[in-house]
């Protein structure tokens, strides 16, 4: 019995040490800039946008997103932590299905994705993606790509490409840069570390990474003939659904978060509302 009981236990640590290898290992990609730097850029970027966006300030949305970020934060894995990063999230009042994390932490996460999304496990997936993006660095590794310009001269190059649209052009043109916009927006490479990452940390963190997969289903359906907004800025890598779904089989949930009812609530609440805007009214509106 005694080693019967030892030979279920080698089994065991051997498939848990396989499961581990099977997990996809990241490498963040070359970056010339110090993690401060990001700090500071995402300082600026946060302050440009918002004075272009529309802040929702509902303490019920805002405390909501906040606790699926805490969640979230802890499970960032200690080889991406940068003790300089500050995690911070607000909800922004658009209708479109997005969010977007700057350099050093700050996150914006649509009223659309929330109203989207099936249950609390889409949205923390893709707050769990854009979390990936600023843990490895990808903002200041594409400027580090571009070899063009310093930091402070390309602040409100960063700002403009965030913001989009007109509000957007009109903060890159005042910027004194040359630096193009396509170096300040993300690669396929890019997106599928993102989505790797997000999908290990939603495990980590007790969500279904399967998730994910489901809410860029959604996503991607949104435009109908168009292509939705979130892909001006997040390019699909190649067969993203069938690769994230592969990679949670991998993956073991770590205290699995159980009903939220908080979802259900927050979106009860947000229906309570006026109507969210669509970022093209949001620029009409401006011209006006």
């Amino acid at each position: 019995m005694r080693l019967g009981r030892t030979f279920v236990g080698l089994a065991f640590l051997v498939l848990s040490l396989g499961s581990a290898a099977a997990q996809t290992k990241i490498v963040p990609p070359k970056n010339s800039y110090k993690p401060i730097d990001d700090v500071e850029l995402g300082k600026k970027a946060a302050a440009d946008t918002e004075k272009e966006m529309p802040v929702l300030h509902d303490e019920i949305a805002t405390t909501y997103v906040r606790g699926v970020g805490a969640r979230l934060t802890p499970a960032i894995p200690d080889e991406f932590r940068h003790p300089e990063f500050e995690y911070t999230f607000k909800v922004v009042d658009v209708k479109d299905i997005n969010a977007f994390a700057l350099p050093g932490g700050p996150m914006y996460v649509h009223r659309g994705l929330i109203e989207a999304a099936g249950n609390e496990g889409e949205l923390a997936g893709v707050m769990a993606h854009e979390m990936s993006h600023v843990a490895l660095r990808h903002g200041t590794a594409q400027m580090t790509k571009a070899k063009k310009g310093n930091l402070f001269a390309i602040l409100g190059a960063a700002a403009g490409v965030v913001v989009g649209g007109s509000a957007g052009q009109a903060i890159y043109e005042g910027s004194q840069l040359g630096v193009g916009a396509v170096f300040l927006r993300y690669s396929r490479d890019d997106e599928k570390q993102a989505d790797l990452l997000g999908v290990q940390m939603m495990a980590r963190a007790g969500y279904d990474p399967r998730d994910l997969a489901h809410m860029f289903e959604t996503i991607e359906q949104e435009g109908g003939g168009r292509p939705p907004q979130w892909m001006s800025d997040h390019p699909n890598p190649d067969n993203r659904v069938g690769y994230i779904q592969q990679e949670a089989s991998h993956l073991t949930i770590e205290n699995p978060v159980g009903a939220t009812p908080d979802f259900d609530n927050v979106r009860a609440h947000l229906k309570t509302l006026p109507p969210a805007r669509t970022l093209a009214e949001i620029e009409k509106q401006k011209k006006r």
